[in-house]
């Protein structure tokens, strides 16, 4: 007598499917949660309207009321024009939807790393390409990734 072929979840086909569908649905949660654009502006993004040497950790993570339980902070000193025309496509319409953008060309990087047991941070300064994550609404929401090119002097 024949067999009757399996149907229903037991199909590997089936299986791969939902495990691939759930994976992405998790994703888009993930980023679905992560923080707004003017709050990526308020905890990432240094003003170009000052020189990047008049930045210091201890005042701006103190002045920016970061957390300070992380160990590690950074903060990008680009143009709001630049910034704002990263998740861009074509034209001023089309941008880039939950999607992760590179830079073309490095830009300055300030990175405020918590000391232990005091209330104050070292810094380091560099040039970096920097991959960032265009939201839903298609603007700048999180830094993804970074390539340092140079480390700036003090």
């Amino acid at each position: 007598e024949g067999q009757v072929p399996a149907t229903g979840m037991s199909s590997p086909k089936v299986w791969v499917t939902f495990l691939t569908l759930a994976c992405l649905q998790c994703r888009m949660l993930a980023h679905s949660s992560d923080m707004s654009k003017s709050q990526f502006m308020k905890e990432h993004f240094l003003s170009t309207n000052w020189n990047f040497d008049t930045y210091k950790c201890d005042a701006v993570m103190v002045g920016r009321r970061i957390l300070k339980d992380q160990s590690s902070h950074v903060f990008v000193y680009i143009s709001w024009y630049q910034l704002e025309h990263l998740c861009v496509r074509n034209h001023w319409n089309d941008r880039h939807r939950n999607a992760y953008v590179w830079t073309q060309s490095p830009i300055k990087v300030l990175t405020c790393y918590r000391e232990h047991f005091k209330n104050s941070y070292t810094e380091s300064k560099s040039f970096n390409y920097v991959e960032f994550h265009c939201n839903m609404n298609g603007y700048v929401n999180a830094i993804e990734d970074m390539k340092m090119i140079e480390v700036i002097d003090n």
